[in-house]
């Protein structure tokens, strides 16, 4: 028996299942980039994130000498954050910045900013509970469309379809990438906690150079996602056209 040509009939399936196979693809992307804390000690000495905290930390009063810190320490500080907020923010609050001989100088974080990334690790719980049950759904929905034959556009063209989607993305965040960081913030944290913070006034804001570095981030989880996402798909392919062979 052979697979089922791919026609409009089969489009809204063959939607669902492709959205669906990006949203897993995006949530293993982000858990392999959190492993390296999403390149951060790269990132750092390879774009402007160094100089910029060379600039900003020195006019920071309320919490001095950031910049006498080198790449390591810095490394070590963002690692600690992205730990804290995949466990709900723990140790946020404690983590101290040291001189390149060990002393510690004190916390890096103002009681706002802990605020704001705790937050932060709110939201990562409520994606990663959601991610628990999209997972298993994803599987069954795989398996039930191979035991059913369902048939998906060829190779050449899913992967012209998800690079496709990944130009678009990433040409909408390239025309308005500060815009769109600001609402997604005016829209998802509480309207009474603060999420804006001068590079004068914050080391947060300083050692990430907000929002650089989170576009940077998001380049990386899409194009991550895009791989994986063709992977996953081929793989269907593979199993549906060894499935039927031997019917």
């Amino acid at each position: 028996m052979k697979l089922v040509n791919f026609s409009l009939r089969h489009f809204a399936q063959w939607l669902s299942f492709l959205l669906l196979t990006l949203l897993v693809a995006l949530s293993l992307s982000w858990v392999l980039l959190a492993t390296v804390d999403f390149g951060y000690a790269w990132l750092h000495d390879h774009t402007s994130i160094a100089g910029h905290i060379a600039e900003y930390a020195p006019k920071n009063f309320n919490k001095p000498d950031f910049a006498m810190t080198d790449t390591a320490e810095r490394a070590r500080l963002f690692h600690g954050i992205v730990e804290a907020i995949h466990h709900q923010g723990q140790g946020l609050a404690e983590l101290t910045y040291h001189d390149p001989q060990g002393r510690a100088i004190t916390t890096l974080f103002t009681a706002a900013e802990v605020t704001h990334l705790q937050d932060v690790a709110h939201l990562i719980d409520k994606i990663t509970f959601a991610a628990t049950f999209m997972l298993p759904l994803w599987v069954v929905v795989f398996v039930l469309s191979l035991y059913y034959r369902q048939a998906l556009p060829s190779i050449k063209q899913l992967a012209g379809y998800v690079l496709l989607f990944a130009l678009l993305t990433t040409a909408v965040l390239s025309l308005g990438a500060t815009e769109v960081f600001y609402q997604l913030h005016i829209w998802i944290f509480p309207a009474d906690h603060p999420w804006f913070f001068y590079y004068e006034e914050s080391l947060m804001s300083t050692m990430m150079q907000a929002p650089l570095l989170f576009g940077y981030i998001a380049i990386m989880l899409l194009g991550l996602a895009v791989v994986i996402t063709v992977l996953l798909l081929t793989l269907y392919h593979y199993l549906a056209q060894r499935r039927t062979q031997h019917s």
